[in-house]
């Protein structure tokens, strides 16, 4: 289970989100823990206060009437009793504040002033904590029981305090109250609004700092399909910005090296054809038949090589804009104008499916791949699918196959497996080798197999980003396979 988002942005804004969430629940904990403490005490002083003042009040009366002096103090948090012995087992550890408000407030006794806590009160849960007396109101009216007891059971004690008095004895305090913490809620609402100003922010400093990222990505696309971008702005964190920087470079040197490259090929191809037909019209002076055939015939041969040279260079020099092309409607096409021609092609789609591409060199390149299958492979089957985001136009012949070992070899420009440069085979190798340069160039792939039954099948592929389904062309769509109208 993925629980990160897959973006940069999207990774960086959950983790720093967290961490600040975290990080301020952690100091509104501390600060609660705090507020409590200090209520604490608050309370505490509080209660000594008026347990002195009822032994002052007490110690100032006859015996018979401390009964009603009790009854009369007694409330519903806290019970006093007179006993011959203290009910504060310990002395507990309490605040040097409230310490010297004892010593104050008691005065030569105040040694012998024993307080107990209960020790199930002294741990709240965190809930508890968070809301305080919401929670416990919450759990006595709801589930009908009070927080620490069973329903309707009396209050449980929260301390015990003992205090001697002059006369003997000892005035014993049930205390029934805890006392309360410091509201939350307002320390609540200012976290919530702390962590919602940081989320806005972390989302516009994160969304700046990987825009350009994101440009830079779509610029590597359109030049990985041999579209050249424009120059992208150097902005961002200086890392950023360097990084762009050497893209732009990149991108300038590679255009620059893909130019002259094709200039250079272009020449070549063009300064040959002068020479070659100088030396066909000297051949033809030639007494000698057979010599001068084999002559015309290697010239011939030069010629093609030199125009088909000129043609890879006019493919690679090419400045034609791409555009979204239904490709299904693309491969129909060339299938229908290769048929009029007389070759032996059947077509059929079993998707629809657009490609932005170079439409002109694209269709140069499936018109390479089906006539090379015609010349081999008496006839060509061409499918075009699109299954599981992938779209593939497949390209089947009857012909004998290919060596796995030659099936790299046969992209090279200028290689034949078949040697005989037979005029009915034609072509000097660099059909399939325009044909791949083309769709990499727009960021697909062609791959060669061998069918089962015989034959080779050539797979044109564009990748699930390349492509853009069009399913409601469907309708229109053949979907048979072609080999039946070629039966």
């Amino acid at each position: 289970m993925r629980f990160l988002p897959v973006s940069l942005k999207g990774q960086l804004i959950a983790l720093t989100l967290v961490a600040t969430i975290l990080s301020q629940l952690a100091s509104l904990l501390f600060v609660l823990d705090d507020q409590r403490s200090r209520m604490k005490t608050v309370w505490l002083h509080n209660v000594f206060a008026r347990v002195a003042t009822a032994k002052e009040v007490i110690e100032a009366t006859p015996p018979e009437l401390h009964a009603k002096i009790l009854k009369s103090v007694d409330n519903w948090a806290l019970r006093y009793a007179i006993g011959e012995a203290p009910t504060a087992s310990t002395e507990a550890d309490v605040s040097a504040s409230l310490r010297g408000q004892i010593k104050k407030l008691f005065r030569g006794d105040s040694n012998r002033v024993m307080l107990t806590f209960d020790a199930s009160l002294e741990e709240e849960p965190l809930i508890e904590l968070l809301f305080g007396d919401l929670w416990r109101d919450i759990k006595q009216n709801f589930a009908g029981k009070s927080p620490n007891g069973p329903p309707h059971a009396p209050r449980p004690a929260q301390a015990h305090i003992s205090v001697p008095l002059e006369g003997g004895g000892w005035l014993n305090v049930l205390v029934l109250q805890r006392g309360l913490n410091a509201p939350a809620w307002p320390l609540i609402v200012q976290f919530a609004t702390m962590a919602a100003i940081s989320a806005a922010g972390i989302v516009l400093v994160f969304g700046r700092l990987t825009r350009p990222l994101k440009e830079l990505a779509k610029a590597a696309s359109a030049l990985g399909r041999g579209e050249r971008s424009a120059k992208l702005d150097e902005k961002g964190p200086s890392e950023v910005a360097e990084t762009i920087r050497a893209f732009n470079e990149m991108q300038e040197r590679l255009t620059t090296f893909v130019h002259d490259r094709a200039k250079m090929l272009a020449a070549l191809g063009h300064d040959l054809r002068t020479p070659i037909t100088t030396l066909r019209l000297r051949a033809e002076f030639i007494e000698d038949e057979d010599i001068r055939e084999q002559i015309v015939r290697t010239l011939d041969e030069m010629a093609q090589m030199a125009e088909a040279t000129l043609s890879f260079a006019r493919e690679e020099a090419a400045q034609e804009q791409t555009r979204l092309v239904d490709m299904s409607a693309l491969t129909s096409s060339v299938c229908e104008d290769l048929a009029e021609m007389g070759l032996d092609v059947a077509c059929a789609g079993t998707g629809d499916f657009a490609v932005r591409c170079r439409p002109v060199a694209m269709k140069r390149a499936l018109r390479n791949v089906i006539e090379n299958a015609v010349a081999y492979g008496r006839r060509a089957y061409v499918t075009t699918e699109f299954k599981h985001g992938e779209a593939r136009i497949v390209v089947e012949d009857d012909g004998p196959g290919i060596p796995e070992a030659d099936m790299e070899k046969v992209f090279k420009p200028f290689v034949r497996l078949e040697q005989s440069r037979n005029k009915e085979t034609g072509g000097v190798g660099l059909g399939l080798a325009i044909a791949r340069s083309a769709v990499r160039s727009h960021g697909g792939d062609i791959r060669l197999e061998n069918r089962q039954g015989g034959g080779l099948r050539v797979v044109v592929s564009f990748g699930r980003a390349l492509v853009l389904e069009t399913p409601h062309l469907a309708s229109g769509s053949a979907t048979e396979d072609p080999r039946k109208d070629a039966a």
